[in-house]
């Protein structure tokens, strides 16, 4: 059973291989929308692009590949962002929620999240 560990909430969620993981992160309380997202999000269609997250861990394939609606939508955007909709998990990993307005102290919380064993 993967691991997902949500940096910015520092929690570690269980889920089932080939879970959605915007749907994983909902079921869990977590908040994965900035303002605009949360007006007016597209409720996991891919068309909205307010679901994003930042892969910072895990394994090459912890998640299912580029959907074409990453492709087009992603194209200016860092090569580990993904739309947590479009994801289906496949193993363990470790994400930044709402990169696009990282915490201040993004990259210690990283560190720190990446510096723990992550279940598998």
């Amino acid at each position: 059973m993967p691991t997902v560990r949500f940096i910015r909430e520092g929690r570690d969620v269980k889920c089932e291989v080939g879970e959605n993981l915007r749907e994983v992160a909902l079921k869990e309380g977590l908040q994965l929308y900035g303002l605009k997202g949360v007006l007016g999000n597209c409720g996991g269609c891919g068309q909205c692009i307010t679901c994003f997250v930042s892969v910072e861990g895990g394994g090459k394939d912890s998640l299912s590949p580029l959907t074409e609606v990453e492709n087009a939508k992603l194209s200016n955007r860092p090569k580990n962002w993904r739309l947590s909709c479009q994801c289906l998990v496949k193993s363990s990993l470790v994400v930044l929620t709402k990169p696009q307005a990282p915490p201040p102290n993004s990259k210690a919380l990283i560190q720190a999240a990446l510096g723990k064993d992550l279940p598998t």
